[in-house]
């Protein structure tokens, strides 16, 4: 409700665009966090599949004409695919070499998009793309919109059969598989929801910022995703909420501390990190339990 209401008493475009990056990276994270977060396979290549997605939506929009609201599914759709191949591959990986691999196809697709200047644009990318909305105010509202609903579905799949699967995977996989559970087959299909996600969201991001380039697939956007979901905490879908607003809102907060402003910020992740090593989510969540608990001794007293 409240992000929905937020356009009534913020009308500068300014802050329109600062919390759509918001809506944008919390989608990112929280797709991040139902593979990684919850199995504990952490997938460090997470923007080969948003700059993948919006290539193909640019691509697709700049050469073949197809209207934004074709080029969202098909970016979705082409990330789940590479997904379910990346996946299948990897997932059968074990400790670091799972997040190696992954790094590496989002390092390998970062210079194909910088080398390919003849169909690809090389370092300038692939302007004139289509604006998905025609006002900030509208793109504020489709990603508030794909935002909650992301989260809704990724809440109740974790609450989910599929979802206590997973879980169980990440605390004991070895005990899964001797349980009967195909625990390949279950991070796949996580694997490709997540990748989904986040296509769709690159997508959508290409289109509002009508260009996309090779910073879209390059390892610092899968670091920043992963950062968000650890700071608000890992494998709760709910965290990287708290992670990604954080984060996007202190780092524009900051850009008047000009060159300090990395210094600052890096540091105030590694404190949140080693402070509350499960994400801010359990400080939260703490506060509250103490906060109910209080009350609830104080209602048992006059009793």
């Amino acid at each position: 409700a409240v992000v929905l209401a937020a356009p009534l008493l913020i009308e500068d475009p300014y802050y329109l665009e600062l919390l759509f990056l918001c809506h944008y990276y919390t989608i990112l994270a929280c797709s991040w966090d139902l593979l990684s977060g919850f199995t504990g396979n952490i997938n460090f290549g997470h923007a080969f599949f948003i700059g993948g997605a919006g290539y193909v939506g640019a691509v697709l929009n700049l050469n073949l004409g197809w209207s934004p609201w074709l080029t969202l599914p098909a970016g979705g759709i082409t990330a789940a695919g590479c997904g379910l191949l990346v996946g299948t591959v990897t997932l059968r990986l074990k400790g670091p070499y799972f997040a190696a691999v992954t790094f590496c196809f989002g390092t390998l697709l970062y210079k194909w998009f910088m080398v390919s200047s003849k169909f690809l644009g090389g370092e300038e990318g692939l302007s004139g793309v289509l604006p998905l909305t025609d006002s900030p105010l509208g793109n504020y509202y489709f990603s508030a919109i794909f935002m909650c609903a992301v989260i809704l579905l990724l809440y109740f799949v974790s609450k989910s059969s599929f979802g206590m699967i997973l879980r169980s995977i990440g605390e004991n996989e070895t005990a899964s598989e001797g349980s009967g559970i195909n625990t390949t087959y279950y991070k796949v299909v996580a694997f490709a929801i997540s990748a989904a996600i986040a296509g769709v969201a690159g997508t959508m991001y290409g289109h509002t910022q009508m260009h996309v380039g090779p910073e879209m697939a390059h390892d610092s956007l899968s670091a920043l995703v992963l950062m968000m979901a650890v700071v608000g905490g890992m494998g709760s879908i709910i965290g990287p909420i708290f992670g990604a607003y954080l984060l996007t809102l202190a780092n524009e907060s900051l850009r008047f501390m000009g060159e300090l402003r990395l210094l600052i910020y890096s540091g105030a992740v590694v404190a949140v990190i080693f402070f509350a090593p499960k994400g801010l989510l359990e400080i939260f969540s703490r506060g509250i339990q103490r906060m109910t608990g209080r009350e609830r001794g104080k209602v048992a007293k006059r009793t």
